[in-house]
């Protein structure tokens, strides 16, 4: 699959003036702009000067380019196109806001979107398709769908962008609907979250921090990590073993805290001085 490129096949406002539908059956009264079947190349949308055709086409890719312009791959497109049509507009008023859905007639390529709704990309009826699409329909078998990918379009607008080829009763797509979400302020608002909920190492220091709700739990607690970390039960340590956990709790703060040397003392069956031999140590 290639990388997706930053211009996504997201949707333009359709025209405010409805146009002549073609004779693929689009229902004169319907809403969304629809290409008449005599129209040329019209004006690009933003980033359509970019589309480009595969330098090198693979194995098949030549028959699959002479077949768009067949009487037989025109007519199934023209009844894919007239299936799926009359579903653009409401889609893109269902989805908003912020949804731009678009209908492709491959038969008409490069010109290829025929209906247009939810206005994101700038483009109209007439408008090319987009490279990414063009490089995935010189596949020998293009995929059924591509869902969920990344876009960008001019102004940082982000979008999360999904194409559906339609096949109809042919063998390759004749057709196919394009949806462009704008998650531009979900993203930013995800970065901002992230930046407000990170945790960063802070260099030499342990990141873990407990709570107490008393002394007592606060020097039992250390008590017990320093006794746990030797691996040893206190009634079988050795000197050594009784200086690793006062040079421990040293570490963790515990001789801050008022009596904390008896309490050690008591905890290790030895000396208050005992203890301090083992801090001078």
């Amino acid at each position: 699959m290639p990388e997706p490129t930053p211009e996504p096949d997201a949707a333009a406002p359709p025209p405010s003036a409805g146009i002549a539908p073609e004779a693929t059956g689009a229902p004169p009264s319907a809403r969304a702009a629809v290409l008449p079947s005599a129209a040329g190349p019209s004006t690009p949308g933003p980033g359509a000067a970019g589309a480009v055709g595969p330098s090198t086409p693979g194995p098949g890719a030549a028959d699959a380019v002479g077949s768009w312009a067949t009487p037989e791959f025109a007519a199934e497109a023209g009844r894919v196109v007239e299936t799926y049509w009359p579903l653009v507009e409401p889609l893109a008023a269902a989805l908003a806001p912020g949804v731009e859905v678009v209908l492709h007639d491959l038969s008409k390529l490069p010109n290829s979107v025929v209906a247009i709704a939810g206005g994101l990309s700038g483009r109209t009826v007439g408008a090319p398709a987009t490279d990414l699409g063009l490089r995935l329909l010189m596949q020998d078998d293009p995929p059924e769908s591509i869902v969920g990918y990344r876009t960008e379009l001019p102004g940082g607008i982000v979008c999360r962008s999904s194409t559906i080829f339609l096949r109809g009763d042919h063998e390759r797509p004749v057709a196919a609907l394009c949806l462009n979400r704008d998650i531009t302020r979900l993203t930013q608002a995800r970065d901002l979250l992230s930046e407000l909920i990170d945790t960063p190492a802070v260099s030499g220091h342990d990141r873990e921090e407990t709570f107490y709700d008393s002394v007592e739990n606060l020097t039992d607690d250390l008590l017990r990590r320093a006794i746990g970390a030797t691996g040893v039960d206190v009634a079988d340590m050795s000197k050594s073993d009784k200086t690793r956990v006062v040079k421990d709790l040293e570490q963790r703060g515990f001789f801050l805290i008022k009596e904390s040397v008896e309490l050690a003392a008591r905890t290790l069956g030895v000396s208050r001085y005992t203890i301090y031999n083992y801090l001078n140590e």
